[in-house]
């Protein structure tokens, strides 16, 4: 069965001259809309013919034309999956540093544009359900401790997956491409980030309280207090990494 929360948007495609481009722009509609999201499979193609009304060939045509574009990727045997729109951007990224470790510098100063935006939209837009998911999100880290954020694996996705439901709570699908893009960055290009920073006294803690006053302030539906909190926490990030990497030396 065709999960209707994602797939009502889609709809019979009559008879046309190009029904694989008319199918390709229902789905693109469905990405734009943010009803799919990066990560979520697609229906099987008996599905999605049955949907649409047209034949295997016309859809598997829709698929190229999606793939070719860069909306979608296929994954061996297990179907076909919303990928990122900056991926490419993503691997530039990457490449980048990987040749000059100071830009994890610029990679900051973005973050604090994207991530302090995305704050202050998400305290004006935040719903009930996201207020709830990021109460449990919250709650998650109050149980493994504060001293254990930056030091165990579940600690590090807690703090993503913070960022991921205020870049949700935006109600804008270009800041979850963004932040998508920028978490991939940091936590593939310099995995040892966390380890540094943990090394650095009441550290942890430190972010901890940082995360919860972005928190409050988005739970208050304050703007501007989430957005500063927010600039305040990058600032913190970058003056404690200079600071870890230095004493290496």
């Amino acid at each position: 069965m065709i999960k209707k929360t994602k797939f009502s948007g889609l709809s019979r495609i009559e008879k046309s001259p190009d029904i694989p481009t008319l199918v390709m722009n229902q789905i693109i509609d469905l990405i734009s809309q943010g009803k799919l999201r990066i990560g979520d499979k697609l229906p099987s193609e008996q599905e999605m013919t049955e949907l649409f009304g047209i034949s295997r060939i016309s859809l598997r045509e829709a698929m190229k034309l999606l793939e070719a574009k860069g909306y979608i990727e296929s994954r061996d045997r297990k179907g076909k999956y919303v990928r990122s729109l900056t991926d490419n951007v993503k691997s530039s990224i990457e490449d980048l540093i990987a040749v000059d470790h100071e830009k994890i510098w610029e990679l900051l100063a973005v973050r604090r544009l994207i991530d302090s935006e995305a704050a202050y939209l998400a305290a004006k837009n935040v719903s009930k359900e996201q207020k709830r998911r990021f109460k449990k999100l919250i709650d998650s880290i109050a149980d493994i401790g504060a001293d254990s954020v930056l030091t165990s694996k579940q600690g590090g996705k807690l703090y993503s997956d913070f960022f991921d439901i205020l870049a949700d709570s935006t109600k804008n699908t270009i800041f979850v491409h963004l932040r998508d893009t920028i978490a991939h960055v940091l936590t593939g290009a310099f995995p040892y980030s966390r380890k540094k920073l943990s090394k650095i006294d009441k550290s942890s803690g430190d972010i901890v309280n940082q995360i919860f006053k972005i928190y409050d302030a988005i739970e208050r539906m304050d703007h501007d207090a989430a957005k500063a909190a927010t600039i305040e926490h990058i600032d913190y990030i970058e003056k404690s990494l200079r600071k870890a990497l230095k004493e290496a030396e």
